[in-house]
């Protein structure tokens, strides 16, 4: 059964409204918070510092720590409380935590996540080399235009857990021309 441009829509329509409708649902039963509300573990897929404000106090700087929920009082630490916490842990982390510059185990996952889109966004690259070989001509399969989407994709989501503006643009501005190249793929003839 061949491939149409409906088929088409309904995956980038799945793609696009599937997230939200599952935040909805999880925020209708009250798993997930309300937007721009903290998540709360068993959720947090996060490892990243959620509120860190550098304050002036007394004539000292000092390092102000989001209060976490049901507590009222803030972590107040000094510029030199603050660099011993720093080089304790840093001392205690894992070594693979320094290596992909991650501070918990969950960053494991969305490192994870960046290597695998990555490599299939590499690997549109051996697709399409592979396809013009065998024809001895420059040939762009469809397979590369999948991969090019999925693996953009990926990166997008990676590089908004890193909070990497100029890696989700440079990705961004790709994917809409791979959606555009699978609908011209999948299309059928033009009606005349």
């Amino acid at each position: 059964m061949p491939f149409r441009r409906r088929t088409l829509v309904l995956v980038i329509a799945a793609v696009v409204l599937l997230p939200p409708l599952v935040w909805w649902g999880l925020y209708r039963a009250g798993v997930a918070p309300a937007p721009g509300e903290r998540l709360n573990p068993p959720f947090n897929l996060s490892d990243r510092l959620v509120s860190l404000t550098v304050e002036e106090r007394a004539g000292e700087v000092v390092a102000v720590f989001e209060a976490e929920k049901g507590s009222e009082e803030a972590l107040v630490l000094t510029g030199d409380q603050l660099l011993r916490e720093v080089l304790s842990r840093k001392r205690t982390m894992p070594s693979l935590f320094r290596v992909l510059d991650i501070t918990a185990w969950t960053g494991v996952f969305w490192v994870a996540l960046g290597f695998l889109g990555q490599a299939l966004f590499m690997g549109r690259m051996l697709v399409q080399w592979w396809a013009s070989e065998k024809v001895k001509s420059a040939v762009v399969p469809p397979s590369f235009w999948w991969l090019s989407l999925v693996g953009s994709s990926m990166l997008m989501t990676y590089f908004v857990w890193r909070v990497e503006i100029v890696g989700f643009l440079g990705q961004s501005t790709g994917w809409l021309i791979y959606i555009r190249n699978l609908w011209f793929i999948y299309g059928g003839k033009a009606e005349k």
